[in-house]
């Protein structure tokens, strides 16, 4: 038996605010606080862990995988507001918003959007991160290095619907959490191998891994993995299952985190696949679950 743990879920605040509203809170923090104001608001990402949609983002195992996830999260919203990220090379990646009914992003929500994307990247381990926008003119000013925001003195001119990041390298930071254990039936022989697959996976359960993916974490290429996990009674997706559905089940104790938030914080493609592969391993489903805990 290996064993993969998990732990209680935090308590979700879940409150849920027009978009008209906030785009008035942005607009009035704009004017009287300044763009400064909204370029650091990231910063607070930390404090915002109790929610897991934020608690899976910083747990991104690498850039891509946060970016991967900030678009499911757009369509899992149904944001009308898009960031499109044109990843550049290892250390650096263009950004633009737009938006999908024809409107336009405000200044103030794009200052936010990307003192959000910094403080990701930062917290999932990028270093030195900088941000560069430019004016009408083609001026590129650099608005923020050294974790110090340096805007220019005149922004009215500043395309803040575009910007680029960059960072001098990644120390990933992710690492499997302090869980409570819960068994998996395999035999000693393979039991060494499957807990480090499971630890992978474990890292960044939002991801939606691709067998690919788990093959070069661990070194081994697809047809090896696969063979491996053959033998020890495993498929891919069987151990993705038991990872995601562990995980679930943590979030389903907190009976304030919406079902269909707790799909996309798991990974699953989305609320039929979730309750499908639940039901697989759980031999029910997420709302019975959920009732089953509430003793309804």
């Amino acid at each position: 038996m290996v064993g993969l743990k998990r732990e209680p879920a935090k308590n979700v605040r879940d409150v849920h605010v027009q978009a008209s509203l906030k785009r008035d809170v942005l607009e009035r923090a704009w004017h009287e606080a300044g763009p400064e104001l909204l370029l650091s608001i990231g910063q607070g990402i930390r404090e915002a862990q109790y929610d897991p949609i934020w608690r899976g983002a910083c747990q991104s195992k690498n850039p891509q995988f946060l970016f991967d996830k900030w678009h499911r999260f757009e369509k899992f919203s149904h944001s009308t507001n898009r960031l499109n990220i044109d990843v550049i090379d290892a250390n650096k990646a263009q950004f633009e918003r737009y938006t999908v009914d024809g409107g336009r992003p405000t200044k103030p929500e794009n200052f936010l959007i990307c003192g959000l994307m910094i403080a990701l990247l930062e917290e999932i381990g990028c270093v030195d991160v900088r941000c560069e926008m430019s004016d009408r003119k083609g001026t590129t000013y650099c608005i923020r290095k050294n974790r110090k925001i340096l805007l220019p003195s005149d922004i009215d001119h500043l395309l803040t619907h575009q910007w680029q990041i960059t960072w001098y390298e990644f120390n990933p930071r992710t690492a499997a959490q302090d869980l409570d254990i819960v068994t998996v039936p395999v035999s000693m022989k393979f039991a060494a191998e499957i807990d480090s697959f499971l630890k992978i996976l474990r890292t960044d359960v939002s991801h939606q891994w691709k067998l690919d993916e788990l093959a070069r974490e661990t070194g081994l290429s697809k047809r090896s993995l696969q063979r491996k996990l053959k033998e020890a009674g495993y498929s891919f997706s069987s151990l993705m299952r038991i990872v995601r559905t562990h995980e679930a089940c943590a979030l389903i104790e907190d009976s304030k985190v919406p079902l269909t938030t707790i799909a996309f914080c798991t990974g699953f493609s989305d609320s039929a696949h979730f309750s499908r592969e639940f039901r697989i391993g759980m031999g029910m489903t997420p709302t019975d679950f959920r009732n089953g805990l509430l003793g309804k």
